[in-house]
């Protein structure tokens, strides 16, 4: 078996409108794909993120839950991130200076776990 790449990762969430609202409207991402009140996708550049609804079989996670997936979404500015979610109501942890990125930390309305991530070379995906 050979594995190409990451086509999707899946994020179970307990309030699709909710969950779209963030995505879209906080994080700026596109609504790709939309099934009422199953499934939502964004694409972002190589890889798709799809939100699940407890209607599309999803299982709804439970606040302060810390297993399952984490995503770290590739950004050109650390800082002007921050600030923008910040300035949305978003808590996102101070940024960490790595040796090869910067990272922030955060969460989605249901507790899933996003990191902004900013390389240092300048590079993404």
């Amino acid at each position: 078996m050979e594995v190409r790449a990451v086509d999707f990762v899946v994020y179970d969430v307990s309030d699709m409108e909710k969950a779209i609202t963030f995505y879209r409207d906080t994080l700026g991402l596109t609504l790709d794909f939309y099934l009422e009140g199953n499934w939502a996708e964004f694409s972002i550049e190589n890889v798709t993120l799809a939100l699940c609804g407890p209607k599309g079989g999803g299982t709804p996670p439970q606040r302060g839950y810390q297993g399952g997936a984490m995503v770290a979404l590739a950004v050109r500015d650390m800082n002007a991130a921050v600030e923008e979610l910040r300035s949305k109501g978003v808590h996102v942890e101070d940024p960490f200076d790595g040796s090869v990125c910067y990272v922030a930390r955060m969460e989605d309305p249901d507790g899933n776990r996003l990191w902004l991530h900013q390389r240092k070379d300048g590079t993404a995906g």
